[in-house]
């Protein structure tokens, strides 16, 4: 599996050890991802400043291939689609069985871009906001929960009952919540325990 290498830099202000691993890299700040942590040394307890880094480029190469290890040893060819944007990689998995990828209500998918995650951030303790899709599978389904969010909203505006929907993870909830905060006649509320917990769409008294 190809190396994934972190870089390590010091010095006395935040603003100078960010240009010195831009420099040192020969790198923009959009092309990394990072953390900074503040320590204090010696008796006079001197702060110091480290950054440490690792390129989305490098990033990138290790979760194709950590994927697809993964998911040729579920049986299934896959095809991995990347793509670098300022706050974060997209990977998306093309195969022929993308059912499979992506499992109900997109769980298995969840699991792939966690555990990726997780693997990025024990080898060299920097998080990589990595979001994994397949086929365009999380575009459709965030239109389709709006359009579902929109439609519970007008019927419980109509109605006056409230609507318990579907179990949701956080992400798919806030799409559901920031659309139903432009109805001011209806309000929402998360309930439940997760992996279980669901939205609550409930008249404006």
């Amino acid at each position: 599996m190809s190396s994934m290498e972190k870089y390590v830099f010091e010095a006395k202000t935040e603003e100078e050890v960010v240009l010195n691993a831009l420099k040192e890299l020969n790198v923009k700040e959009e092309e990394m991802f990072y953390n900074i942590t503040e320590e204090k040394v010696g008796l006079l307890k001197k702060k110091k400043y480290i950054m440490n880094v690792i390129l989305k480029t490098d990033v990138l190469e290790f979760s194709k291939e950590f994927l697809k290890e993964i998911i040729n040893g579920m049986g299934i060819e896959v095809q991995i689609e990347t793509k670098r944007n300022e706050n974060f990689l997209k990977l998306t998995l093309h195969s022929n069985e993308n059912p499979l990828l992506i499992g109900k209500n997109g769980k298995t998918l969840l699991s792939l871009q966690n555990i990726l995650r997780q693997a990025i951030l024990n080898k060299t303790g920097v998080a990589a906001n990595i979001l994994l899709d397949v086929e365009n599978y999380k575009v459709k389904r965030e239109r389709n929960i709006e359009f579902l969010a929109k439609k519970i909203a007008k019927e419980v505006e109509k109605t006056g009952v409230e609507v318990k929907m579907d179990s949701m993870n956080s992400y798919e909830r806030r799409i559901v919540h920031n659309i139903i905060s432009k109805n001011k006649n209806v309000t929402t509320l998360s309930e439940g325990e997760e992996p279980n917990r669901y939205v609550v769409v409930k008249p404006v008294k």
